[in-house]
């Protein structure tokens, strides 16, 4: 399950709105939903005061910049409200969607995501190196390099490659929103109710 940009409620419409004004440095709202995901289902516990503020929400003190606290207090709830949809098995990751293609575009929450997993580099490191071991572990570490390595923009087939590629290509980034939300889902059952 995935949510649209287009269907939230009135508090992520107005946090996408606040995180608009808050300047070029300000993540988009897909990639603060991977950020915030990325702390709920880290390998390690992630304290509140390693990133907590944002450093486009700060000043050069530390403290809030003046008038962020309405940015701030959405974005504490959508944490809240991340760890309990996932607690749940109902999260659904906020991606926007291409409005002449319609194509999901994922690539910003998976951004989002690294920026979490920075924190705890070797924990999901250490993780990432599963891909191969059976159960749970190895399914949400292979969903997890999928999104990775599906989010660069190097990775592709050749220009000389078969229909055939592409199809397998094509049908892998369609699906990538769907293996996004389930790797999530099992990372946080991994990490946190396991």
């Amino acid at each position: 399950m995935t949510a649209e940009l287009t269907d939230l409620p009135a508090s992520l419409l107005r946090l996408d709105e606040l995180l608009a004004e808050a300047g070029d440095e300000a993540m988009l709202l897909s990639e603060l939903d991977g950020f915030l995901c990325g702390l709920a289902v880290s390998p390690e516990p992630i304290a509140r005061d390693e990133w907590w503020p944002l450093e486009w929400l700060s000043d050069e003190r530390g403290e809030l910049r003046s008038g962020a606290e309405e940015l701030a207090s959405l974005i504490e709830a959508r944490h809240a409200e991340i760890e309990q949809e996932l607690a749940e098995d109902r999260y659904a990751p906020l991606f926007e969607v291409d409005d002449e293609s319609e194509a999901v575009i994922w690539e910003a929450w998976v951004a989002g995501f690294q920026q979490a997993m920075i924190l705890r580099f070797e924990a999901w490191d250490a993780l990432l190196r599963d891909t191969e071991s059976g159960g749970d572990r190895g399914e949400a570490a292979m969903g997890l390099a999928s999104a990775l390595m599906m989010a660069s923009p190097d990775v592709g087939p050749e220009e000389t490659a078969g229909e055939e590629e592409w199809a397998e290509y094509e049908e892998m980034i369609e699906d990538m929103p769907a293996i996004i939300a389930s790797t999530a889902t099992l990372l946080f059952q991994l990490h946190r109710q396991g």
